[in-house]
């Protein structure tokens, strides 16, 4: 079975609110994309068997976020759908 993260396809806006100021937070995309100058060409389910999330057992996309207002900033682990 094919899984597929609706925030990253746009499917879905994240909206969630800054737990320090209560401002949106923004969605920065897939974490793994910033491990490494080549992470976003990485096949997707082989940067999560080494990023030390449990994202690929439980079909997750961990997403960076932060807030423009208040520099907070965060990982959230968001569910896949399938196709």
């Amino acid at each position: 079975m094919s899984y597929i993260c609706l925030y990253c396809n746009g499917m879905r806006a994240l909206d969630r609110s800054c737990p320090q100021c209560g401002e949106g937070l923004v969605d920065a995309g897939r974490l793994d994309d910033y491990s490494g100058p080549y992470s976003p060409y990485r096949p997707i389910d082989d940067s999560k068997l080494t990023n030390g999330y449990p994202d690929l057992a439980e079909h997750l996309c961990v997403h960076q976020t932060y807030c423009p207002d208040c520099g907070y900033s965060d990982v959230i682990p968001l569910k896949e759908s399938t196709q």
